[in-house]
């Protein structure tokens, strides 16, 4: 089978559901690949051949055998996990997919374990599924027992026990993989056209039709804003936005400074994905434990004013006291937010053995590590999350780009690592796994610095993924003294594009309302107009 793109290959994936089996497959991708040196697992029955190459234009062969003839869409799905990761893909329930899906319902591709087929026998007494995805018009009461059912019509209709429900944005292909920290300047039009839109702009004219592709994403990917006309469909304007664009209805409506248009974009792209995607539709976003780790009782009022303004719905801290002790009545500040448990580690304790014997005790799906003097915006978890689920990297975590750095008394805008892609390092005091990642990697070491860096390599060692999303959401304090990292506040100054006194005050790092926020700029490098006072 050949195909233009990983879309594509998703689309006919759903679509061969319920075809004749097959015991091989053999895919082309044309343009698509997965992240450099990569390769997933197929996850599939019988499997008794696999080859997997990258083509010399940017495209991917997969060749795929099994044991037993099966359904082509297994098969298709099998070979799609090979290139695009799926870590976050699947759902914890046992998931049965009917055929006759719309190929627009593509997200079901990467977590397709079950197909009815022709040769099922009912077994009574074992429920066969969890959830059913199911096309309208098809009688799902084969499956009995099933604890819901989701019917999917074309154009993104989703019925989900009764209720309907509006999917306009695909995370595997509406997303903000490989946009540029910072700000191009470049704005395009939109316009109604014969066949769908067209979006016009500098160097770039693009025909789309009801739905962006994954084409049209590549091809917006250093445009910052599109001029919309008031009735651009809403599908389309959650797909823009999720790929990380801005949208006003005029050119003066856009922000008149670079982290204005750094936040309208987070902004917009985490409300697309965590309103309009389908783990939103489903509501099943996965629980998340913060986990404090902390020697020093001078930054626990600090540090719990950050974690009692998190706002993600399924949310535990777990604090750990690293050879301290804090009086209970200093946590009351969480008593109201987030289900909470305190551990007292001993002093003795290396700090690697510290953060993993705390990490014993939290209760989410994910883990997240938070510092103790850092600032958080309250959707900060949302980021990481939602990052987690457009990547499908195992281990997540924001860039470094935004440093207060106390013995200068200023904060610098310093994006050293380019955001939004697969990388070697992310901002330690950010990072999101799985605890099953978190196990099967070995937990984080036990030795008395660099944790961070031990837990990056031992994800990759064991051929897993880590991506850096934004630096937004996240203010990183330099301090004096007291930190694991060994190099020089000289370190933070060198090359920042902008510099302000203090600390920044600006609601996307949650140090301010966006009443009060300050622009004020002391140095713009890059010709970047980064304050306007």
């Amino acid at each position: 089978m050949r195909v233009p793109t990983i879309q594509a290959a998703q689309q006919a994936c759903i679509l061969a559901i319920g075809a004749e089996p097959t015991d091989r497959i053999r895919l082309h991708v044309r343009h698509g690949r997965g992240p450099s040196g990569w390769m997933g697992s197929p996850g599939i029955r019988g499997l008794s051949r696999l080859l997997v190459r990258p083509t010399r234009r940017g495209g991917s062969r997969v060749d795929l055998q099994v044991a037993q003839p099966a359904d082509p869409g297994l098969l298709l799905a099998a070979a799609l996990r090979t290139i695009l990761p799926a870590a976050a893909h699947g759902l914890p329930d046992h998931v049965t997919v009917l055929p006759g899906l719309p190929a627009d319902a593509s997200w079901w591709s990467l977590g397709l374990r079950d197909v009815p087929l022709r040769t099922d026998r009912p077994t009574p007494h074992l429920r066969r599924s969890d959830v059913v995805i199911s096309p309208a018009g098809q009688d799902p009461s084969a499956f009995p027992d099933r604890a819901a059912t989701v019917v999917v019509r074309h154009g993104g209709r989703w019925t989900v026990q009764g209720a309907e429900r509006d999917v306009h944005v695909d995370p595997s292909v509406h997303h903000p993989i490989g946009r540029p920290s910072g700000v191009s300047g470049r704005i395009a039009t939109a316009s109604k056209h014969t066949q769908g839109w067209l979006i016009q702009g500098p160097g770039l004219g693009l025909e789309i039709g009801d739905d962006l592709t994954s084409p049209a994403v590549a091809a917006l990917r250093d445009v910052d804003g599109i001029v919309v006309p008031g009735h651009l469909p809403a599908r389309l304007a959650a797909q823009l936005r999720a790929s990380g664009l801005v949208l006003a209805s005029g050119v003066d409506q856009f922000p008149g400074d670079l982290l204005g248009w750094m936040h309208a974009s987070v902004l917009g792209r985490r409300e697309a994905m965590r309103d309009h995607s389908p783990r939103a539709v489903l509501d099943r976003w996965p629980s998340v434990t913060a986990v404090l780790l902390t020697h020093r009782a001078e930054f626990i009022d600090h540090a719990l004013a950050q974690l009692a303004r998190l706002r993600y719905p399924r949310l535990e801290v777990v604090i750990g006291l690293h050879g301290i002790t804090v009086p209970p009545e200093r946590f009351a500040p969480l008593a109201d937010r987030h289900v909470h448990q305190v551990v007292s580690v001993p002093e003795d304790l290396a700090f690697g053995a510290a953060m993993q014997a705390v990490c014993r005790h939290a209760a989410g799906d994910f883990v997240t590590k938070v510092d103790d003097d850092d600032y958080y915006h309250p959707d900060h978890v949302w980021d990481l999350v939602v990052a987690r689920e457009y990547s499908g990297a195992q281990l997540v975590g924001k860039a470094l780009d935004w440093i207060a750095v106390e013995s200068a008394d200023c904060t610098v805008f310093r994006p050293e690592y380019p955001s939004e892609q697969y990388a070697r390092f992310v901002a330690g005091a950010t990072m999101l796994i799985s605890q099953e990642d978190l196990r099967s990697v070995g937990g984080f070491r036990p030795v008395p610095r660099s944790i961070d860096r031990s837990l990056i390599k031992g994800v990759l060692a064991h051929g897993g993924l880590v991506y850096r999303t934004h630096g937004l959401g996240y203010l990183y304090v330099r301090r004096g003294s007291g930190h694991t990292a060994n190099v020089s506040d000289q370190h933070f100054l060198a090359d920042a594009s902008a510099r302000w006194g203090g600390v920044l005050r600006h609601e996307a790092f949650g140090t301010t309302t966006s009443e009060e926020n300050s622009f004020q700029v002391d140095e713009v490098a890059d010709g970047h107009r980064v304050g306007t006072g």
